[in-house]
């Protein structure tokens, strides 16, 4: 891990333990290899949240009109974020997306490709399946709970109090959607992905016993 990102992972880890009393579960699920990770997307928090929970350096995606303010550039450009124009399915993000997956990094991806209006889990992007399934590359869920509440699309300014939990579930893989058909085969693990996320939301509301699902 670059000195920065682990730097800013542990300050960052440090503020939500202080203010959020975060809470994260479910890292017995990570490994080193190529991986994209899916978590839901309810607050402009939950790419840090992601960043300190993790135990291995993430690539994000990030607008590019983000990129054109100085410090900010400057900063999320050496915490792995990349600028791309369109949405996961346009071709140059696909690209972008194949590269890093390709040469073995995890890469941060928010399947319902916009931030929630109401704190639930809206429909889910196929963009995510067709880009694990062209590259072989397992998907894991996440569900963040709590940042909804803290600072979501319409809030100015975040909370500086409420609980945060990051629930890592059981990594997804692409054995039984090979003897599909493509478009089927996205569809399906597009299923299973919203599927895994809300069952970790369920495990958490019901009690957070053993290991995340």
């Amino acid at each position: 891990m670059k000195p920065f990102y682990w730097l800013s992972a542990t300050i960052l880890k440090i503020y939500f333990k202080i203010f959020h009393r975060i809470k994260i579960y479910g890292r017995e699920h990570a490994h080193r290899s190529e991986a994209i990770i899916a978590p839901n997307h309810t607050s402009y928090l939950d790419p840090p949240i992601l960043g300190a929970s993790w135990p291995y350096e993430l690539h994000y995606l990030a607008k590019e009109s983000l990129f054109h303010v100085p410090i900010l550039s400057f900063l999320i450009r050496r915490l792995n974020t990349h600028p791309v124009t369109g949405n996961v399915a346009d071709i140059t993000s696909l690209k972008l997306i194949g590269n890093l997956i390709q040469e073995h990094h995890q890469v941060a991806i928010f399947p319902e490709g916009e931030r929630s209006f109401n704190g639930e889990l809206g429909p889910l992007k196929t963009g995510i399946s067709m880009l694990a399934l062209r590259y072989q590359c397992p998907i894991i869920p996440v569900y963040i709970h709590g940042p909804f509440k803290i600072w979501n699309r319409f809030r100015r300014f975040p909370k500086l109090y409420g609980k945060i939990i990051c629930i890592f579930g059981t990594p997804i893989t692409l054995e039984e959607f090979r003897s599909l058909h493509k478009k089927e085969a996205q569809q399906a693990l597009t299923n299973k992905l919203a599927e895994s996320i809300e069952n970790l939301r369920h495990w958490y509301e019901e009690g957070a016993h053993g290991s995340p699902p």
